[in-house]
């Protein structure tokens, strides 16, 4: 049955980019949660069948203007310069790689993504098919979906994650993915995503209520996923765009609101539940930390290859870790892609954050609003907190990573302070 589901699946995407062009964007969002989905019910090659669909409609769709994308991209190059980059870097990590099979499936799909990301994506941009807050909306009403998921999973069928608090074991939600982290993940965007759509300038009550309800059902799902780097991630997230919105008002309501979250916290689970839930949050992140560290001494400049952080970490850890990356983007990017990866990473990243930034001094230069500069910053900082505990692949199918892909391509090309509808 579920084979049937992706084929289906797959054709549907293949047919939505190469006929519907407007919602290409969305089903390439849907086929990034998918893979995910299918993943954790039969893993494997399959589960990237809707990807590559809706992608290779994409592309065929775009052929019969092939002579037009490429002038696209000769002016516009200053914005797309860092998937460049970082595709040389990845592809010489391939080559020098411990074990170039791997690399290579690793590797194969970085191009296609970052074409998305960075030529498909900022076309439909310019041509007014594609917005900030179309994405903002998917990804919030997406957590919705999710959340309630998991809810009827946990509550009905009794399916989740078993969380050991003291004496007592708490069921996390996590269905359908295969742990509660993919969920807290997904909700990291979509917490702050339904938060700033209700604060979109200019929404009727009927609009903005329909926001205050997906904001409440995607922070149930955050808060009983249990995942606390999606707790941390959402709330600097939420933090952010407060700030970023509204200036010294959002200083005050933050002075005001983190106190009383606290205490109502704190008045509900009780210090002990608290500490006991955190005790053992880090323990196996900081082996393979030390893992990560460990392997990266023996390559330094270009790394393990793409992929092969788990087989590189494996004579460091316990047999319980095998298997794993180092839980960790930036220590990832530099096992994997050694130094100079890590840092042509950086500056793609700390670029981003950086533009997106000027939403916090000034806008005067942005042909945007200030609710999209504030929206975009608030994503990009809280996926980057994400990251701190989790590993996310610049240029991955997944949809942690294409996610992430799609805001740092984002932020390149339409931070750039050109006028998206006469961009030449």
């Amino acid at each position: 049955m579920s084979q049937w589901v992706t084929a289906v699946f797959s054709v549907v995407g293949f047919v939505m980019g190469i006929r519907w062009r407007r919602l290409s964007w969305l089903w390439f969002i849907l086929a990034a949660v998918g893979v995910e989905v299918i993943h954790a019910f039969h893993p494997g090659l399959a589960q990237y069948g809707p990807w590559i669909g809706v992608w290779l409609g994409t592309f065929l769709g775009e052929l019969p203007v092939w002579r037009q994308s490429w002038d696209w991209v000769g002016k516009n190059f200053r914005s797309m310069w860092w998937a460049v980059g970082y595709l040389v870097i990845l592809a010489i990590a391939t080559i020098v790689g411990i074990d170039r099979s791997v690399s290579v499936r690793y590797a194969v799909g970085v191009p296609a993504v970052l074409w998305v990301v960075a030529i498909y994506l900022p076309r439909l941009v310019r041509d007014g098919d594609l917005s900030a807050r179309k994405i903002v909306r998917a990804w919030a009403v997406l957590g919705a979906v999710f959340s309630v998921s998991a809810g009827i999973a946990a509550v009905g069928f009794h399916s989740g994650f078993p969380v050991p608090v003291g004496r007592h074991v708490i069921l996390a939600w996590q269905w359908p993915f295969a742990n509660k982290n993919t969920l807290g993940l997904l909700m990291a965007l979509a917490v702050p995503a339904a938060f700033g759509l209700i604060f979109y300038p200019g929404r009727q009550w009927g609009g903005r209520g329909l926001a205050i309800v997906l904001a409440i059902l995607v922070i149930i799902g955050d808060a009983l996923s249990y995942a606390r780097s999606g707790w941390i991630a959402s709330l600097i997230g939420m933090g952010v765009f407060t700030l970023a919105y509204f200036g010294r008002r959002g200083v005050i309501g933050m002075v005001i609101g983190i106190p009383t979250a606290a205490i109502l916290l704190v008045l509900k689970t009780g210090f002990k539940r608290w500490a006991l839930l955190w005790d053992k949050g880090l323990n196996g992140r900081i082996v393979l930390w030390k893992a990560g560290l460990s392997a990266l001494h023996h390559r330094w400049w270009f790394g393990v290859g793409p992929g092969n952080s788990p087989q590189a970490l494996l004579p460091y850890v316990p047999k319980i870790y095998a298997g794993l990356t180092p839980q960790d983007s930036i220590l990832r990017t530099a096992v994997e892609l050694g130094l100079i990866g890590l840092g042509i990473w950086l500056v793609i990243v700390v670029g981003a954050v950086i533009k997106s930034g000027t939403t916090f001094w000034s806008v005067k230069n942005l042909k945007l609003p200030r609710w999209e500069t504030s929206m975009v910053a608030a994503l990009l900082l809280a996926t980057l907190a994400q990251q701190m505990v989790e590993s996310a692949f610049l240029g991955g199918i997944s949809f942690g990573d294409f996610f992430f892909t799609m805001l740092i391509g984002w932020v390149w090309f339409v931070f750039d302070g050109k006028d998206l509808h006469n961009p030449d």
